[in-house]
């Protein structure tokens, strides 16, 4: 089964870049196989100001989207639903991990709109910890994941820094915060994510 690319919302993306794009079999049932087509950006205007500014170059901010195909294919149904869900959940908290971050904590989660329809989406808290020529840095980091059904389930999330580090230089912080701001930088990813349900 060819699953097809998710929508990306190109014009909220110039900031963005495109850094991975993958068809996966992530799990299966025995009544069903689960498919996606997962396209992955990394936020770098922010990440160029940050290594000009102090000399830490880390793909901060980073958003994802997904389409999810079934096979065979079964129309949505809460039992399905909940088993998705619950799937998307552990494989976003590894998707974390993947990235370098440690102390993954799922969090609550919230029914939301997104374009038409509704789905559901949660939150992440972790912490990413980096060894630099500035020395050890310790950042907390806030993450989403929001799951719904168009023709297909889709989904679509993302992380960003959520504060000043525990541990790090005051200057590697004052930099951070003040190039990073975590209202506006969860704003932008709900804007994001609410995108691509609508396009």
């Amino acid at each position: 089964m060819e699953t097809p690319p998710p929508s990306v919302p190109e014009d909220c993306l110039v900031d963005w870049r495109q850094t991975d794009q993958r068809v996966d079999s992530p799990f299966s049932t025995p009544m069903v196989s689960v498919c996606t087509h997962t396209v992955v950006f990394e936020e770098s205007t922010q990440r160029a100001q940050i290594r000009e500014r102090i000399g830490v170059d880390h793909p901060w901010r980073f958003f994802f989207t997904s389409r999810i195909q079934l096979d065979p294919p079964h129309p949505p149904n809460p039992i399905l639903t909940s088993l998705i869900r619950r799937r998307v959940d552990h494989a976003f908290a590894d998707r974390l991990a993947d990235r370098g971050l440690v102390d993954i904590h799922k969090g609550e989660s919230h029914s939301v709109s997104l374009g038409p329809t509704r789905g559901k989406r949660r939150r992440f808290a972790a912490r990413l910890e980096l060894d630099t020529d500035q020395g050890h840095i310790s950042v907390p980091i806030e993450a989403y994941v929001a799951v719904w059904v168009d023709d297909d389930y889709r989904l679509a999330g993302g992380a960003y820094p959520a504060g000043r580090g525990g541990s790090g230089s005051s200057e590697f912080a004052n930099v951070l915060i003040n190039t990073i701001e975590p209202k506006a930088a969860r704003e932008e990813l709900f804007g994001l994510i609410a995108s691509c349900a609508e396009s």
